[in-house]
């Protein structure tokens, strides 16, 4: 009978809570040991036993499973200070790879002409009147081609008088520096330079990366500071990929 009216006088203060603004069972009851968050009473408060599982709403609580509690015994071991990392890798310039070539020699060869000057690009002339830069090399005697070269001309109505080529490749800065200059007049105001040099192991990440990147920007530095900018399309990036390819398959080095 006693137990009854403790009961009762539970609901009743329950009741008294709710209309006080209570909003959990603990707050309610002054059970500690309850994990309800709903407003109201609840049975669990009757016996101040938590249960392993409650009800809130229409959910249920979910205990950890031992995936979980191993996860977070890892977290929370202070004594691991290595941390594992989830985010992506960050873009690195692109380097030389000694890798097989896989392309097929006939389908190279299409994309590319004899010039007057060696295996070139189809598309490109050794013209003084025409913008272009790109890989060529000669076949050599000995079965295996000369060294790979990289030429660059310029055609313009104001002389540039370059010494550098700097290039953005997927954003990340490379150089070459040219040697072999020539440069000439045009017709009327028109000038021309170009500049023919070997590609030595300096380089070997510059034509790498050309025949390899996304995207790439050429800047021919001149001395008074008015550079020359161009965005090198898909055909030209294309281009020094199929002669690298080549020159690579027919044993090409670059030292």
């Amino acid at each position: 009978m006693k137990s009854k009216a403790i009961v009762n006088m539970a609901k009743l203060a329950a009741v008294l809570a709710v209309a006080a603004g209570a909003t959990s069972c603990a707050s309610m009851m002054g059970n500690r040991n309850c994990r309800c968050t709903h407003p109201g009473p609840c049975v669990c408060c009757e016996t101040g036993i938590a249960p392993s599982a409650v009800v809130s709403g229409v959910h249920q609580a979910q205990r950890d499973t031992a995936a979980d509690d191993a996860m977070l015994s890892e977290l929370l071991d202070l004594s691991k200070y290595e941390l594992k990392s989830y985010l992506p890798e960050a873009p690195k310039p692109i380097v030389w790879q000694d890798t097989p070539i896989v392309d097929d020699a006939n389908e190279l060869m299409s994309h590319l002409k004899s010039g007057s000057i060696g295996l070139m690009p189809a598309g490109v002339s050794t013209d003084n009147t025409e913008n272009a830069i790109y890989l060529y090399f000669k076949d050599g005697t000995n079965g295996k081609p000369e060294p790979l070269r990289l030429r660059i001309q310029y055609y313009a109505d104001d002389p540039l008088n370059f010494y550098e080529a700097a290039f953005t490749i997927n954003g990340f800065d490379y150089t070459f520096k040219p040697t072999n200059f020539k440069r000439g007049k045009g017709k009327g105001r028109m000038i021309w330079e170009n500049s023919d040099d070997v590609v030595t192991a300096a380089g070997k990440d510059l034509v790498y990366a050309l025949a390899h990147c996304d995207w790439a920007v050429l800047k021919l530095l001149a001395p008074n500071g008015i550079n020359h900018n161009k965005q090198l399309s898909d055909e030209q990036l294309k281009a020094f990929r199929h002669v690298l390819n080549l020159y690579l398959l027919k044993g090409g080095t670059i030292e």
